[in-house]
């Protein structure tokens, strides 16, 4: 099946899965109790991850579309392209419509089903991000890195049996497999040659299993990471069209220039935090030693003035004639302290942190702590990916673009130092343990 095709099934597939979450949004309302109907839609919404607009259906047919979009607009969805015909009225008599509106150039698109319950017409909207280009692009790394791992395998199959005067069916079948990428193993009992390669052929064959599986991991992180950095840019890419439009339609009101500016400065902060990300991989640690206790009470003082304003309280449990020295690059840890200090502050449910840094056996452990409100397990799963968010920052002056844990994680993974997070009684515990 060609790539085109692979893309076309998956892109259908993901409609159809979405389309099932919209019908039992459908069914939801449909079951709402009119009494609160308000706050019913909330939690549907909220339920599905979805939008729900709703208009009566008084006035023309333009007027009720006007009032359509102008409420997905008031719910931050940006519709270029949308309308309902006649056709789709008359239909939504006895029967729910789905719709699918295509943004065009914003590269989205709003999956949309319409029912109507008396006088009501509900607009059930969710927007799809376009998979093409992130499909094409995994399939044809997934074929490129498959034929390299073939073209190895024959080659490697390809000198053993020069060296071998009568080929072993055994070992030709085995060969045969894993070129198919049927990993598994053969039980050859010998102590000449022909043992010596049957245990090299076993090796290779559990290698390039993890090979190939660690191969398949890197795929699904990338194809994640991609949809990740394509929502995060999505917004401000639209945002920098419908000013730029208004600009070009006159609409300019002194203020589109200083939009567009402002979230290409976005974008760019963005795109500048990936390329250190990146370069973390490669960087070659420059260790010295320093007094860990003293970095601390300085990065305290960094932040005063922003803790004074969030009226937050920071306890600091660090003896002051104590040294806390440790072995690392001083540069590299001090970009880790700032982003967990500023992660503290944004997700501080409590608007208390505690900093304690104690030293036992040469072993000097730093921790951090903030309260988060509700949270559970699963989070401490995730909270290591890209972009992800527990919950609204608090802090408009330390707002971020999502990396900083991941750019913590790669920094203290190339110092192979013990890290983590543990959760005791609503509070989140940053942990760093320095051998």
């Amino acid at each position: 099946m060609s790539i085109l095709a692979n893309i076309f099934l998956v892109d259908k597939y993901y409609i159809y899965e979405q389309r099932k979450i919209l019908d039992k949004a459908a069914e939801d309302i449909v079951l709402a109790s009119h009494n609160d109907l308000l706050n019913d839609l909330n939690r549907i919404e909220d339920k599905y991850g979805l939008t729900i607009v709703y208009s009566d259906t008084s006035g023309n047919l333009e007027q009720i579309n006007e009032r359509i979009i102008f409420e997905f607009d008031r719910k931050k969805i940006k519709l270029n392209k949308f309308w309902i015909t006649e056709h789709t009225l008359n239909s939504l008599q006895d029967k729910t419509v789905n719709k699918i509106y295509d943004q065009g150039a914003s590269k989205y698109k709003v999956l949309t089903k319409f029912l109507k319950i008396d006088h009501t017409i509900f607009a059930i909207g969710l927007p799809l991000a376009h998979m093409e280009e992130t499909i094409g692009i995994i399939n044809r790394f997934t074929i490129f890195l498959m034929s390299l791992s073939v073209i190895v395998i024959i080659l490697l199959v390809v000198i053993i049996s020069k060296k071998i005067t009568k080929p072993l069916e055994s070992l030709k079948t085995l060969s045969q497999d894993i070129a198919n990428l049927n990993f598994r193993k053969v039980e050859i009992q010998s102590n000449d040659e022909v043992g010596d390669l049957a245990k090299s052929i076993n090796r290779m064959s559990e290698n390039l299993e993890k090979a190939h599986d660690e191969i398949n991991s890197q795929n699904k992180r990338l194809k994640d990471l991609m949809a990740d950095i394509s929502h995060e840019l999505k917004t401000p890419l639209s945002l920098v069209k419908v000013y730029e439009q208004g600009i070009s339609d006159g609409l300019d009101d002194g203020t589109f220039k200083d939009t567009i500016e402002e979230q290409l400065e976005k974008m760019d902060f963005l795109i500048e935090k990936l390329l250190f990300w990146t370069e973390l991989e490669s960087n070659v640690l420059n260790k010295s030693t320093f007094d860990l206790g003293k970095r601390m009470i300085d990065m305290t003082a960094k932040y005063a003035l922003i803790l004074q304003e969030n009226d937050m309280n920071v306890s600091m449990n660090v003896e002051m004639d104590k040294d806390y020295f440790v072995h690392a690059d001083k540069e590299e840890i001090d970009v880790v302290l700032d982003n967990i200090m500023t992660n503290s502050i944004k997700y501080s449910s409590d608007k208390n942190i505690e900093i304690t840094v104690t030293k036992n056996d040469n072993h000097v452990k730093l921790i951090i702590a903030n309260g988060v409100g509700e949270m559970d397990e699963s989070d401490l799963e995730n909270i290591w990916r890209p972009f992800y968010v527990l919950e609204k920052s608090r802090s408009k002056e330390l707002s971020g673009t999502g990396l900083g844990l991941p750019i913590i994680k790669t920094i203290l993974d190339n110092h192979e130092l013990d890290f983590g997070f543990e959760l005791k009684n609503n509070r989140l515990e940053f942990f760093i343990l320095f051998a």
